[in-house]
Formats: structure tokens, sequence, C-alpha cells
């Protein structure tokens, strides 16, 4: 029997434990036959693996719709007092619907919602109407997901 190190002693490892490779089997992440470990077998903790939601096409639509429109208001609202009283209203009926049974509303009842409050704005501003209309066309797509939709990562296009 070989003398034991206090190392040996404290954690209850000897040296041939040390000179294996059986913790580096166990531990390893190099396995290329399982490959639901970490996402599919592309290893590590990267950005990509942040993006994955598993959200079904409709819920990718709406967050891609809401995205578009906030982005939009924020971009282009800062000037345009219209604006600036849609995105209070859109934000007040965000407010209104926590913890009520709207939560449990699917993607195209609450897009279609949004679709009414940017409807009554319309007469408010011709910037509003582009953005109805270019979110209408984005609407187009939960029901047929090879529409165009709308182009473009905001819902005005610039004036330049």
């Amino acid at each position: 029997m070989a003398p034991r190190g206090s190392y040996d002693d404290e954690y209850g490892y000897d040296e041939d434990d040390f000179n294996s490779n059986h913790f580096d089997d166990e531990f390893s992440f190099d396995d290329d036959d399982d490959d639901d470990v970490l996402g599919g077998g592309r290893g590590g903790f990267g950005a990509d693996d942040d993006e994955e939601v598993n959200l079904p096409y409709e819920g990718e639509l709406f967050n891609e719709m809401l995205s578009k429109l906030h982005g939009t208001l924020i971009m282009y609202g800062e000037d345009d007092p219209a604006l600036m009283d849609l995105q209070a209203e859109l934000l007040q009926v965000d407010n209104d619907k926590l913890g009520t049974a709207t939560d449990d509303m699917f993607y195209l009842e609450e897009a279609s919602q949004i679709a009414k409050v940017l409807k009554k704005h319309i007469s408010a501003s011709p910037k509003i109407k582009e953005i109805h209309d270019n979110f209408m066309k984005d609407i187009t797509r939960f029901s047929d997901e090879s529409a165009e939709g709308h182009k473009g990562d905001y819902y005005l296009e610039d004036e330049e």
C-alpha cells in the first residue's frame, strides 16, 4: 500500500485516481453521441444559447411585431406628440391587462387589439397611418406564413 498524502486523507483520493483518465471520461463534454447535451451538442455557453426560446411561429411573429412597433415609437416618437400619445395609450393598455384574463389571449387576438388602438389614432398623424398599414402587413403573416409582411426594423420608413 502506498503512503497516503495529506490531500488523499482530506478528500479520499489516491495517486491512482489522478493518473487515471476516468475523471476525464466521466465529466467530458466531448460526447458526440449525446446530442441533447448543451443544446444539440454545440458545446459551451454562448450568445446563441440565450436566443433559443422555443416559441411557436405565432409567438415569434408577435414578438417581432412588438419589437418593430416599440422601436418605431421610440425612434421616431421623441419629436412627434401624436406618436407619444399613441405610445402612452399602448403602454396603458399593456398595464391594464396585467393580471387579468387577457393574459391568456392568443397572439393574433393581442395583435388585433393593438391594431384597433393604432386605427383610433390614424387621423392624428400620417405617420400613425403608415405604422398601422405596415403593422397590418405583418398581421397577415399569422394566417399566411408565406406572406411578405413588412420588411425592415421599424414600421416607418426614413424620410431622407
